[in-house]
């Protein structure tokens, strides 16, 4: 479908066909669709209004690259190194802390949350991306393994530019406030296989959102018509 509409299948503000046509013509089934669409819309190729149907929508063509532009981050690899990292880090350290946050650890968690909460809703007060930090160094904390602590801490300034780039694709921050309320859920029933899984999908998410972006960013440079 990313391929279809970099190649101008469906203009900018054009309807898609309805989801039983699209299965039809692409030979797949509605399940499979709507993955796709949520997929697409996460990306901000698309846009789904309720009720109304599914439009192409501008702005996710090499949305991947401006966004790596600018700071340290500026590849593809280097940005998947530092989610790998963080997988190893954090989704170890969210277990520890399942099991080991105190009463006034998980206050705080649910305080930065609730900030996190007002500055999605409002804009205002401390930024997003910044809280997004403190949340998961409160869980760090949590652990109570020092030198686990000492490491996350350390990349400190790379974590927050990871942050601050995968906020960037639509869809993020509300998706990592989702993610974020589910984790503090599973920390507070003291469940840390679940702390993990949670934690793993939701660092996840960005990474697979700029496979996609790249994918399609790949798909207009290979359909791009040369000027004469």
């Amino acid at each position: 479908m990313a391929e279809q509409i970099t190649e101008g299948r469906w203009q900018v503000g054009e309807k898609l066909p309805s989801e039983s046509e699209l299965c039809a013509t692409m030979g797949i089934g509605r399940s499979t669709l709507r993955e796709a669409l949520k997929s697409l819309a996460f990306i901000g190729m698309i846009r789904m209004r309720p009720g109304e149907g599914t439009y192409v929508a501008g702005g996710s063509k090499n949305l991947a690259e401006r966004i790596l532009a600018r700071g340290h981050l500026n590849s593809e690899k280097q940005f998947d190194d530092v989610g790998e990292a963080r997988q190893i880090l954090e989704t170890e350290l969210v277990a520890l802390a399942a099991v080991r946050a105190q009463p006034a650890d998980l206050k705080r968690i649910e305080s930065i949350l609730a900030q996190m909460e007002r500055s999605l809703k409002s804009g205002e007060g401390t930024p997003y991306a910044l809280l997004d930090v403190e949340f998961h160094l409160a869980i760090a904390r949590a652990s109570r393994n020092s030198i686990l602590l000492d490491l996350l801490s350390a990349i400190r300034g790379i974590l927050q530019e990871w942050i601050v780039k995968s906020q960037e694709l639509p869809g993020v921050k509300e998706n990592a406030q989702a993610h974020h309320a589910k984790i503090l859920a599973a920390l507070k029933q003291r469940d840390p296989e679940k702390a993990r899984r949670l934690m793993r999908a939701h660092l996840q998410t960005c990474e697979k959102a700029f496979t996609l972006l790249d994918k399609v960013s790949k798909t207009s440079e290979t359909h791009r018509v040369p000027v004469a």
